[in-house]
């Protein structure tokens, strides 16, 4: 695989360190780059069910208590699943686990979409959920598997800024479309209906570039379930998954309904939520590219800890705003530094731990942050419907600034990750 240089120094050109950056995306290996093609196209479905799914529902006559058991029930996939994918991660290839998981994540919505009644959508938020949660346990490892040291923090980068930029397609597209079939069928559960189902088609040929990925399993013996649990450095393992377990306790209150929130709050209809949502994911793309050169220069502890913390005030700002713009404008600051630090963290947590246990640790803060997520949910859909939004979002805000603080705690001194060796090579 091409070894590039590092960035060169501050005082190069700016267009020059551009240059030098993007170069890095030609660096990369072909198992990377069909990943990262297979994502663009998974990630349009996902975007698509993220921003308007809510609104789906809400469209079948369902209040936010409902809609919020829905969202715990696909939580609870996830939790049922972190264990299980990441013994099947560590069993088959790659791409047969990214082909199964996008061409069943696309199947899975599509029935839900064509047969809304609510058990339907119970075991269709199950088992989507499950199918996203292999994709996502299986991607760090992999990535691992498949870049060098000085190249790992730039794929987990442009893997999530990839990811998020199809969400803008989407999310603009599936409220484009809405519009138009709307005005032609005649209501709005129809015409969202079909724009998603062009969405799930779209995604579903993921499974051509992943199927094209030429990765085998990690070359040491199976596991069984009890080493998963009995795996050693536990300390390390449990202090990598208390921060994110507080961070997805806090995003299930809020997070999943601020398409609602726009809805309710400011009147707004699907195409101008998706608009919204569109920009948001835009400069969260920003966000995720940015990340990886500001973790060089200051830490990955700083560079996460500093950019959740920046949230914060915006945060605070979408809970009280009144007006739209300010409202609007908040969310998008809000999702671009709080995601900022996703890839930095991502990356820190993989490298910090020994080979051997990257797939335990990614299914533990999997699973952490998805239990988390399950019961705030259920939780969140509650108090919004008894309180109005502004409750939950002051709880979150509260959990996402200790998350941060215990993370500085633990790992504050360390301005690089320092790996583990991995007793088993």
């Amino acid at each position: 695989m091409p070894q590039l240089e590092p960035l060169a120094p501050t005082r190069a050109s700016g267009a020059a360190r551009l240059l030098a950056y993007f170069a890095r995306l030609g660096a990369f290996g072909a198992n990377a780059r069909f990943y990262l093609w297979g994502t663009l196209l998974l990630g349009i479905g996902q975007g698509a069910t993220w921003v308007h799914m809510n609104l789906f529902y809400r469209e079948n006559g369902l209040g936010e208590e409902m809609i919020g058991i829905i969202l715990s029930t696909g939580s609870l996939g996830t939790v049922l699943c972190a264990i299980p994918a990441a013994i099947w991660i560590d069993r088959f290839p790659a791409q047969r686990v990214f082909s199964a998981a996008s061409i069943g994540f696309g199947v899975v919505f599509t029935l839900m979409l064509l047969f809304p009644d609510t058990p339907v959508l119970l075991l269709g938020a199950l088992l989507s959920s499950s199918l996203f949660t292999v994709h996502h346990i299986a991607a760090p490892p992999f990535f691992m598997r498949n870049a060098n040291t000085d190249e790992r923090i730039y794929l987990f980068g442009f893997a999530n800024a990839i990811e998020t930029a199809a969400t803008i397609v989407g999310a603009l597209g599936v409220g484009f479309l809405a519009r138009i079939w709307t005005a032609s069928l005649g209501n709005n559960l129809d015409g969202l209906r079909y724009a998603l189902l062009g969405a799930m088609i779209l995604s579903a040929f993921s499974a051509l570039p992943y199927l094209r990925i030429r990765s085998a399993p990690p070359e040491r013996a199976a596991r069984s379930l009890r080493d998963y649990f009995l795996t050693d450095n536990r300390a390390l393992l449990w202090k990598l998954t208390l921060p994110a377990a507080l961070v997805g306790m806090g995003a299930g209150l809020i997070i999943p309904f601020l398409n609602l929130y726009f809805r309710d709050r400011f009147h707004q209809g699907p195409e101008q939520i998706g608009v919204y949502f569109a920009v948001s994911s835009a400069l969260t793309v920003v966000g995720f590219l940015a990340g990886p050169p500001v973790a060089r220069r200051i830490g990955s502890v700083a560079a996460c800890v500093l950019t959740e913390l920046l949230s914060i005030p915006f945060f605070l700002l979408l809970a009280v705003a009144d007006s739209l713009p300010m409202a609007v404008f908040a969310f998008w600051m809000r999702g671009a530094l709080m995601n900022m630090n996703h890839p930095i963290s991502q990356n820190f947590a993989m490298e910090v731990v020994a080979p051997h246990q990257q797939t335990v640790l990614n299914s533990m803060r999997s699973l952490a942050w998805n239990c988390s997520w399950m019961i705030s949910t259920r939780i969140g859909g509650w108090l919004i419907q008894e309180h109005g939004f502004t409750l939950p979002m002051l709880i979150t805000i509260s959990l996402y600034a200790i998350s941060a603080a215990l993370f500085w705690h633990f790992f504050g001194g360390r301005r690089r990750p320092q790996p583990v060796s991995d007793p088993t090579r």
